[in-house]
């Protein structure tokens, strides 16, 4: 919760063992017993929300909920709604952090196992469409966190759903 804080105010790079340790209202020697820099910490709560993620994704049949692509979408803006403020420090950073490929691999993964035998592409023009769709859906969370998010979320995941699966068309006739 400290760091989360301090990333809606600073860069990662520039927070300080000092200040998460005051944020915390830990002691220094409590925080090196257990971290050697910010940044483990980091990589910490990035490996349990990418963890939970990844779990979440696993339950998913994307095949049979394919009809119905809405669900897909739905179900990952609820996972991005149980760590909201997590997630909207990490779009903010100027800095890459890894929890973005941590949380992009189980997806593709997934999508992979599910889609790579029933659509007529070989295996790397179909790479190339999921990259293609997860970095779009990436780049339009991401403008939803650094633009205050206005919109419902669940209102976008539904509208990025219908532009994924149907193209600019399907969403033009909403």
């Amino acid at each position: 919760m400290a760091l989360t804080k301090l990333l809606a105010s600073k860069p990662l790079g520039e927070i300080t063992v000092t200040e998460l340790c005051k944020a915390a209202d830990i002691n220094r020697k409590t925080f090196y017993n257990y971290y050697s820099d910010v940044s483990m910490v980091v990589d910490e709560i990035e490996d349990e929300i990418a963890q939970e993620f990844a779990s979440s994704i696993n339950k998913i049949d994307f095949l049979e909920i394919s009809n119905e692509p809405e669900d897909i979408f739905l179900r990952l803006a609820r996972l991005i709604e149980k760590d909201l403020e997590f997630y909207a420090s990490v779009f903010a950073a100027n800095e890459q952090t890894s929890l973005l490929m941590k949380i992009v691999t189980p997806l593709k993964q997934q999508l992979w196992e599910s889609f790579a035998d029933t659509v007529g592409h070989d295996a790397e023009e179909f790479e190339f469409l999921l990259d293609y769709s997860i970095s779009g859906m990436i780049a339009v969370y991401k403008t939803w966190f650094n633009t205050g998010r206005k919109q419902n979320i669940e209102d976008l995941s539904r509208k990025l759903s219908i532009l994924t699966f149907k193209g600019i068309k399907g969403l033009a006739s909403m």
